[in-house]
């Protein structure tokens, strides 16, 4: 990369803010008090004329190869009113974010903002700046802790922190990886900031909050694909509601809309996610009469985590209902692009994993 893209690369939220100025005459206003623009970390924005009017910016690169609704709450989660600041953001994106109020601007001109009374909406700007913003060969490669296996062993290490301090080969038994995996998560995670080693063999998290907010990512994208059995549908369509907890019976639990709706009575399933242990098998599809079908609304999963840690992880009200652990089912609502599920996902993350929401 030449030292003219370091300097688009490094300036996004600069880039964005002046494109904006030149489509619409409006101007966004930088009021950091370091003055200094870090992708990593909150922008804050007024607009120029329209002092009351601010904004907590979310800079993100790739953004549309980013889950939509992880995006949509790492927006949400800005103090204040927050904005997406985006190398591009394409025109079904644009509607998507308009449809859930959330600001946005990118470097092509494409732009969401509804604060009375300013109304900016512009998409189908094409993404000519793409090429000089970042190049594919110089996106950041994911370190170890974040692919397939690592994040195995992270989300052990997310729900049980004492384990950061277990042998290594403790916790490749617990989390089922081979054992050098674990030192590989290990090394990722301090040289990401996850992780401190203070004395000999004694370590823990720091940055959880953002941690967890990193694996929910990295599980969407690159683990839950691959754990994925089918689209089924079934003949009565409360079939779940007959079922209810005794799901666990088949070596089985709820997760998405129904966990969500067993946890906070908040919403009404209408697609059902269900993740079964390697021991499940055939026998739930025929005792309730799944059928599999490539547009069914029930969707199975297998499960990435042994029955043992599952018992030690979940409270003993989810185990009862029969639902997975809060931080499957928060991943599992933020993988849709439903608004209702979005809302439902912050009432979880607040009440469920509070340790990550006060921390």
């Amino acid at each position: 990369m030449n030292e003219n893209n370091q300097i688009i690369e490094a300036d996004l939220p600069g880039m964005a803010t002046d494109v904006l100025y030149k489509e619409t005459g409006l101007r966004l206003i930088n009021v950091n008090e370091s003055g200094v623009v870090d992708p990593h970390y909150d922008v804050k924005f007024r607009i120029d004329g329209y002092e009351y009017i601010r904004f907590t910016a979310k800079v993100k690169r790739w953004a549309q190869q980013t889950n939509f609704g992880v995006l949509v709450n790492e927006v949400n989660q800005r103090p204040g009113k927050g904005m997406l600041v985006a190398d591009y953001v394409n025109p079904k994106m644009a509607d998507k974010l308009r449809e859930l109020d959330v600001p946005f601007i990118d470097t092509a001109g494409n732009a969401y903002i509804n604060e009375k009374p300013l109304y900016i909406f512009i998409k189908g700007n094409k993404n000519r700046a793409q090429a000089n913003v970042i190049k594919a060969q110089d996106a950041p490669a994911a370190g170890r802790a974040f692919q397939p296996t690592g994040i195995k062993v992270v989300y052990a290490l997310i729900r049980h922190p004492q384990l950061v301090t277990a042998t290594y080969r403790d916790i490749a038994n617990i989390t089922g990886v081979a054992l050098g995996t674990v030192g590989w998560v290990i090394n990722d995670l301090k040289q990401a900031g996850y992780l401190i080693e203070y004395a000999k063999k004694q370590r823990r998290l720091k940055n959880k909050k953002q941690l967890l907010h990193k694996w929910v990512a990295a599980y969407l994208e690159k683990l839950r694909p691959k754990l994925f059995l089918g689209a089924f549908t079934a003949e009565s369509e409360y079939w779940w509601m007959d079922l209810d907890e005794d799901i666990v019976d088949y070596k089985a639990r709820w997760g998405g809309e129904v966990a969500a709706a067993k946890m906070t009575g908040q919403v009404k399933p209408e697609k059902i996610i269900i993740y079964m242990h390697q021991e499940g098998g055939n026998k739930l599809l025929a005792e309730n009469r799944l059928h599999k079908h490539p547009k069914g609304n029930i969707q199975i999963y297998r499960t990435f985590w042994k029955e043992k840690l599952e018992n030690e992880t979940l409270r003993m009200k989810d185990q009862i209902m029969g639902c997975v652990d809060p931080m499957i089912v928060y991943a599992d609502l933020l993988a849709t692009v439903d608004a209702r599920n979005l809302a439902t996902a912050k009432s979880i993350y607040d009440e469920r994993l509070d340790e990550f929401a006060y921390e």
